[in-house]
């Protein structure tokens, strides 16, 4: 591991001991160390995911109305989904966190944590990895996993591909709103670009 980001995780981890439940502590430590995994087989930046899963939900245990005011004097732009359902802004939320109080510049960083949830058009292997981490840790445990983790294995163009559809099918077959950037990460992934659908 390189030193460059040594710092911050170390504070983010201590951060974790008092912003988010134990259940939530737990998540995010079995995604370090399935980060470790996945780095060594696709040859990923293993400092950089570690920032970004430390990052990541870090206000995912804060009330919908605190991330509102939060987002409001951040001056984060927030979106009619996410008035609808706060609660999808902690990703936003941490991210902007990052920018201010660790001064990370990583854009790639940044939009990992910001759109762990839905995803994003993109072909950041960042931003790719983290998606595929939160949905797949080794914690989880829902019907199609297991195929989705050996896909992630892999490819994890693939992996990534397979979870965004996963996360859409998961919310028709339940009746949930489809998060607009998840449609727009799966357009992408099959050839619109994004500045044609934005």
């Amino acid at each position: 591991m390189t030193t460059k980001y040594e710092r911050v995780i170390e504070r983010l981890r201590e951060y974790r001991k008092y912003m988010v439940s134990r259940q939530r502590a737990a998540h995010i430590q079995r995604m370090e160390e399935d980060a470790v995994k996945l780095s060594e087989i696709h040859n990923l930046d293993l400092e950089r995911i570690l920032v970004a899963v430390c990052a990541h939900d870090l206000f995912r245990d804060v009330k919908g109305e605190k991330l509102l005011k939060i987002a409001k004097i951040w001056k984060i732009k927030v979106t009619q989904e996410e008035k609808s359902f706060p609660l999808l802004l902690h990703g936003k939320v941490a991210s902007e966190f990052l920018k201010r109080h660790f001064d990370v510049k990583d854009q790639e960083i940044l939009d990992a944590v910001a759109f762990h949830t839905s995803g994003m058009a993109t072909d950041s292997r960042i931003v790719k990895a983290l998606v595929v981490l939160d949905t797949l840790e080794h914690g989880r445990n829902f019907p199609g996993v297991d195929a989705l983790r050996k896909c992630a294995k892999r490819s994890l163009d693939d992996g990534y591909k397979e979870v965004i559809k996963n996360k859409i099918k998961y919310a028709l077959d339940n009746d949930f709103v489809v998060l607009l950037k998840s449609v727009e990460t799966w357009n992408y992934m099959k050839g619109v670009f994004e500045d044609e659908i934005r």
